[in-house]
């Protein structure tokens, strides 16, 4: 879908992205979204449509939309009226030949193979990212109904509204490290939202070279390569915050202490975790069958901030108050 904005809006529009990307200028911008300078430039002071996926969803409801139109919308009027020379000029046979040949030249582009996909895997944006989908996402290959080619989803699922921010900050993720726009479609029924990226090139990355299964969720793990702490720190912050929980439980004597829980039907990967972090001096403790991983009190606390952290407000707001009042009390 593309988009045309009134003059103010689109002023307020790249303000905002340069402030969000910690651009000072819109040739910086232009570099920090890849896309050329004399594109952006006509995007800001002429009457463009612009594509959807670049304007961020916290400020879309803000903006003044005079009109929108397909992507496609400019080869659809193109292809009418060179459907209509033609027509005049050759005739239907003409018209019916040419169709036949483009249909032919799209089965072709179908059966193509993807591009491969270059992808730093010791990124720490990406290895966050990966943790998430390790955490609550999923990749599926999807049979097109009467179409000889597939969908290929990448999914991180949560709660409608307790991981919007999250959701969002991951979206930012995928689009600094891909160039893509994940879709964030809400499932009300379900109190849930999902983050969807359809990518080929990606599925078939994460399935081959990480081992990440397409369609159920079995035996999953962190890479060998992937084990040390200055990698697995992110994996695991991207795990604990999709797919982790932060509470409060209390002492016999009734005294709150903060728990630190991670919880998944994944015995290799549990197993995996707990390693990583008893070797890091974390002390967790195993549960469910060794399903459940928890790390108990203040100073488990502030040595997983210190050291793994997390970007989930959900879990932020709970675990900040904490820390400080537990900084304020040591001084």
């Amino acid at each position: 879908m593309r988009i045309l904005l009134s003059k103010d809006s689109r002023k307020e529009l790249f303000n905002h992205l340069i402030n969000k990307n910690k651009c000072s200028s819109l040739k910086e911008l232009s570099i920090k979204l890849n896309i050329p300078f004399k594109t952006l430039n006509n995007w800001v002071y002429g009457d463009h449509f612009l594509p959807e996926n670049i304007i961020p969803l916290e400020i879309i409801s803000s903006l003044d939309i005079l009109k929108r139109q397909e992507d496609n919308w400019g080869r659809v009027k193109g292809g009418r009226k060179a459907y209509k020379l033609v027509k005049s000029k050759y005739g239907l046979t003409e018209i019916k030949r040419r169709q036949s040949l483009g249909g032919m030249s799209s089965l072709k582009n179908l059966n193509r193979k993807p591009k491969k996909i270059n992808v730093d895997i010791n990124n720490s944006s990406f290895l966050e990212f990966y943790g998430a989908l390790l955490g609550d996402g999923w990749l599926s290959k999807i049979k097109i109904k009467n179409k000889p080619n597939f969908l290929w989803i990448i999914g991180i699922s949560g709660h409608q509204t307790l991981d919007k921010e999250y959701h969002i900050y991951i979206q930012g993720i995928i689009i600094s490290l891909f160039n893509r726009q994940g879709y964030l479609k809400e499932r009300p029924k379900y109190h849930a939202r999902e983050l969807l990226l359809g990518y080929r090139s990606l599925v078939e990355f994460l399935n081959k070279e990480l081992n990440f299964p397409i369609g159920k969720k079995i035996d999953l793990k962190i890479p060998n390569n992937l084990l040390d702490f200055k990698y697995s720190k992110f994996i695991i912050r991207g795990i604990f915050d999709t797919d982790g929980s932060f509470y409060f439980d209390k002492t016999p004597a009734g005294n709150s202490y903060p728990i630190i829980s991670i919880c998944m039907k994944q015995p290799v990967l549990i197993k995996q975790i707990n390693n990583i972090l008893t070797r890091e001096g974390f002390k967790p403790q195993a549960s469910h069958k060794g399903l459940e991983i928890k790390l108990k009190g203040s100073i488990q606390l502030k040595k997983w901030m210190d050291l793994i952290g997390s970007s989930n407000p959900k879990h932020l707001n709970k675990m900040l108050p904490w820390r400080n009042l537990d900084s304020a009390e040591a001084s």
